[in-house]
């Protein structure tokens, strides 16, 4: 509606500039006799002059256009002021017309000619201006009538437009949808087709490889051949043996799972019964704080109604809230010594549950036994080591701070206590405490092997740091110098173990200690026949020592007493390991790792080199 409001605008402005364009035409004559009566009235001019022109020879000031009167406001209010002059010139001639002479009488009717001359012209102009305006009115209606229309039609035009252009969209939006389905139905047939190809090339390639390998055995001579055969049948019986070694892996890390699920059910159990018992005695302290502000407010209204309460009544009223709280707080004492009880329950159950696992591990023993060898807990480490570390073996594990040594120390031992194997602690550095700690992070349930009497600690470190704790586990020396002591305190544990088991293991942490406490060739002389009775036992030992603090002929001397050395050292913020002696094993390069306190992760040493 604003464009056909502009649009009418717009075509009256243009009638408008049409007329203005067609005054022009006498506008200098009706300027100039405008300009006559302007000086008539200032007394320039005199009447009878302009009087006595004709008024069909000079055109006037009207022109032939029948709107001017229309367009000039003033122009057409002088107008009606001259009829009125006229009209008062008629009768100022028909009174003097009695009372002059001769010659003004002929003037006047000389006068009244013209005046009714003017008269009829005047009279002709207003008829032809009222007749030709509505005429142009019209013309002008129609015009902006066909202006309107053709709007209206334009409009139309562009709405409807609008609706096909929207219909359009809608289709193409459709069709792409489309497009899009056919090109996912075709990307998943091609990658189904791939898949299927890919699987075909593999069944060809071992098929070529089967061909060349019959190709090639019967191009070989009957001696060459059986010696392939027999090569290849031998690498098939390792390869099903690695296979069985770690079906067998997988196995035990099955059962390892499934009893860290069965101990974190228990805990989950123990954690919401605990949660359980918290909220209740949390509901009960609030009961109770709810009725004590009861009770105060009570007492304090009595206290404002009566002006207060006897002290009598005030005593008894205390005496049986005491009486109360006492009665909730041995409830909760109760409920407490029930949660206790309920602990030790589950811990029994899980003792039970771990004992019932040790007496399943004889066949893992029996395979120890037989191989004469002790797993690491580490498979890649058993790998390397071609089945673990010997019987009877004392193992240097020798390198800087922090590159994990003590992890694979925790492991070793670790590794025989889920196996029922016993383990003796000889710590210089770390209270049973810290090497407990340590433990949990390799084997939850740690605690739970020491109830079984799994672990002793020979402890030289505590006393002298001041720390007078007492551990049932623990036999304390004073001085980590009292060698003679820690030798006797090991033969005694050790005596113990061996009552009941083949063999046990042994972590000494650490001999940088002990070598700093005295010094080297003392540390020697305890060392060898320490070393030598474990060798006796047939125990397998590890013993720690930092690299950096001692010097090159020191750690020679020391490892001639051992029978291999484990070897860390740190290369551009790489950790690697080597094994010197020991045993036979697979590769004597320096092997990368990555260390977490819960374990070490061994790279590739096939080939001699790491992948």
């Amino acid at each position: 509606m604003s464009r056909k409001r502009k649009a009418k605008e717009d075509d009256l402005l243009q009638a408008d500039g049409d007329v203005a364009a067609a005054v022009p035409d006498h506008g200098d004559v009706a300027s100039a006799h405008a300009e006559e009566l302007r000086r008539w009235m200032a007394g320039e001019s005199s009447l009878m002059a302009w009087l006595e022109e004709d008024p069909e020879q000079q055109p006037t000031f009207y022109s032939d256009a029948p709107d001017v009167l229309d367009l000039d406001p003033e122009l057409r209010e002088r107008v009606a002021q001259y009829e009125a002059e006229i009209a008062q010139l008629r009768k100022i001639a028909a009174t003097a017309g009695g009372a002059s002479g001769a010659t003004s009488g002929e003037e006047s009717a000389r006068l009244r000619v013209e005046v009714d001359r003017l008269t009829k012209a005047n009279s002709e102009l207003r008829d032809r201006a009222v007749t030709s305006a509505p005429e142009s009115l019209k013309d002008r209606e129609a015009t902006l009538r066909d202006k309107e229309n053709d709007l209206e039609m334009r409009e139309r035009a562009l709405g409807m437009n609008g609706a096909e252009s929207a219909i359009m969209l809608e289709r193409y939006r459709a069709e792409l949808r489309e497009k899009e389905t056919e090109a996912a139905a075709r990307e998943k047939d091609l990658k189904t087709r791939v898949e299927q190809l890919e699987m075909d090339l593999r069944t060809r390639e071992i098929e070529i490889k089967l061909r060349e390998d019959e190709l090639k055995l019967a191009k070989m001579s009957k001696p060459e051949a059986n010696r392939e055969i027999d090569e290849k049948i031998r690498g098939f019986q390792e390869k099903e043996k690695r296979i069985l070694e770690l079906q067998e892996t997988v196995g035990r890390m099955r059962d390892l799972l499934t009893e860290r699920e069965d101990e974190l059910k228990g805990l989950k159990e123990i954690i919401g019964y605990k949660e359980q018992e918290l909220s209740r005695r949390e509901e009960d302290l609030l009961f109770r704080e709810k009725r004590i502000t009861e009770e105060k407010r009570r007492l304090e209204d009595a206290k404002r109604s009566t002006g207060g309460l006897e002290e009598a009544e005030l005593k008894k009223r205390l005496e049986e809230l005491r009486v109360e709280v006492d009665k909730k707080e041995r409830d909760l004492k109760a409920k407490e010594e029930y949660i206790r009880n309920k602990e030790a329950e589950l811990r029994k159950r899980e003792m039970g549950a771990i004992e019932e696992d040790l007496r399943h591990k004889d066949q893992d023993i029996a395979l120890e036994a037989e191989t004469a060898k002790a797993k690491t807990g580490n498979p890649r480490l058993d790998d390397l080591l071609l089945g673990g570390v010997p019987f009877g073996s004392n193992t240097l594990v020798y390198g800087p701070p922090f590159v994990g040594k003590e992890t694979m120390v925790n492991q070793f031992i670790a590794e025989g206590l889920k196996k029922g194997i016993p383990a003796i602690w000889v710590s210089t550095d770390k209270t049973p405490a810290g090497l407990r700690e340590e433990m949990k992070l390799v084997l939850p349930s740690y605690e739970d092997y020491e109830a079984l009497g799994l672990v002793r600690y020979v402890d030289s470190y505590s006393r002298g740091m001041g720390d007078v704790t007492v551990d049932k586990y623990t036999t304390y020396i004073d001085q980590p110098t009292a060698h003679d002591r820690i030798m006797d305190a090991v033969e005694e544990t050790a005596k113990v173990f061996k009552e009941k088991h083949e063999y046990y293991r042994l972590a000494f942490r650490n001999i940088s200690t002990l070598i700093a406490y005295s010094d080297p060739t003392t540390a020697f002389r305890f060392l060898s026949p320490f070393c030598g009775r474990r060798k006796r036992d047939r125990a397998v030992s590890m013993y720690t020592i930092e690299k950096g603090m001692h010097g090159e002929q020191e750690i020679q001397m020391l490892g001639s007493i051992m029978d291999g050395m484990i070897d860390f050292k740190i290369d551009q913020l790489r950790t690697f390991f080597m094994i010197r002696g020991i045993t036979d094993v697979q590769s004597r390069s320096f092997i990368r790792y990555n260390a977490t306190r819960h374990g070490l992760s061994i790279g590739s040493f096939a080939l001699d080199h790491i992948k």
